[in-house]
């Protein structure tokens, strides 16, 4: 245990009812609008996207900080999956108020939460591979993350763009190719949708295989699941390229804004070069307009193969952040 060098007593802990995801939500509200982010989550989309991952337990995978009962500071890890050269993705994420910063909370947490992504990793049936990569995801404003993990040891491994379009106005053309349609897709078609969708990410940097599992609980998830808000091109019975879109209410109620998200997008490599992707990107953007949106967002890896960052800028997307992708061997 990494000792907390302050005058007040603080506490580390696990999660004890739902009540909890309050706190954590209040947290990550304040730093996020304190580190420079704009994007935030609520309780129940946090509840939602934890307890939705095979095998996760919040009563040992959830960390929370606190002095005097209030709650300052939390954590979590968990299995992000495996990979042929990463081997095994252990992701961790948290958040320390701002006033508390600086006294030894965020290393405490750090530490508890790759433990917990190693016991959560345990519980998974798949044999482990011979290496374990820790990764953290921030954005290059949150200073006080990005000192906590280099002085753990961790480095840029890669950027993403955070994107965003400020109209909806002039969508591009939905023109697919011969023999390609566009559909609704249902509940019941989530699973081979995540197989394409899983598919179509193997040959990007360092996205690690799913289960059948890891799908459904992805599609579980309050965001993610948005079915309705999903564009997906067939060929026949099999999707070949998606953009998994939704609209989180709740963050722009908050934000005072109205975005919605063109996210997950993807082609199977057979498919890739013949417009699929900008054709559902044009279905995506009339439906946000559709849903009373005013403007799309996404995030980019700015050095993917596909050329996405130049295909999202020719359609109207605009770099609004950066963020890093931290990493280390554990």
């Amino acid at each position: 245990m990494i000792p907390v060098r302050q005058a007040q007593p603080v506490v580390t802990r696990g999660l004890r009812s739902p009540d909890d995801y309050e706190d954590i939500a209040a947290v990550l509200a304040a730093s996020m609008d304190a580190d420079g982010y704009d994007t935030t989550r609520s309780a129940g989309q946090l509840e939602g996207g934890l307890s939705a991952l095979p095998g996760f337990d919040p009563a040992e995978d959830v960390r929370i900080a606190e002095v005097q009962g209030k709650v300052v500071g939390f954590a979590y890890g968990a299995l992000d999956g495996d990979h042929p050269e990463l081997g095994r993705i252990l992701f961790h994420n948290g958040s320390v108020l701002p006033r508390w910063r600086g006294q030894g909370i965020g290393r405490r947490l750090l530490a508890e939460a790759q433990l917990a992504a190693a016991r959560h990793a345990a519980r998974r049936p798949e044999p482990a591979p011979a290496t374990t990569t820790l990764r953290a995801f921030v954005g290059e404003t949150d200073h006080d993350a990005r000192r906590l993990l280099e002085h753990d040891g961790y480095g840029i491994a890669r950027y993403a763009f955070s994107m965003v379009r400020p109209t909806l106005a002039d969508p591009p053309r939905v023109s697919l190719p011969e023999g390609i349609e566009l559909r609704q897709a249902t509940r019941a078609e989530r699973l081979p949708i995540g197989r394409a969708m899983n598919e179509a990410f193997a040959d990007h940097w360092g996205m690690a295989a799913y289960s059948d599992e890891d799908a459904r609980a992805f599609f579980e998830h309050p965001l993610f699941g948005q079915v309705d808000a999903w564009q997906v091109a067939w060929d026949g019975d099999r999707p070949v390229g998606g953009v998994l879109g939704f609209v989180n209410e709740e963050e722009n109620t908050l934000l005072g804004r109205r975005r919605g998200y063109t996210e997950n997008i993807w082609t199977v490599r057979e498919w890739r070069g013949r417009g699929i992707a900008t054709a559902l990107i044009g279905a995506n953007l009339r439906f946000l307009a559709a849903r009373g949106m005013t403007e799309a967002a996404l995030m980019v890896d700015t050095q993917s193969l596909t050329g996405a960052l130049g295909l999202y800028e020719k359609v109207g997307f605009e770099q609004q952040h950066t963020n890093l992708i931290y990493q280390r061997r554990a």
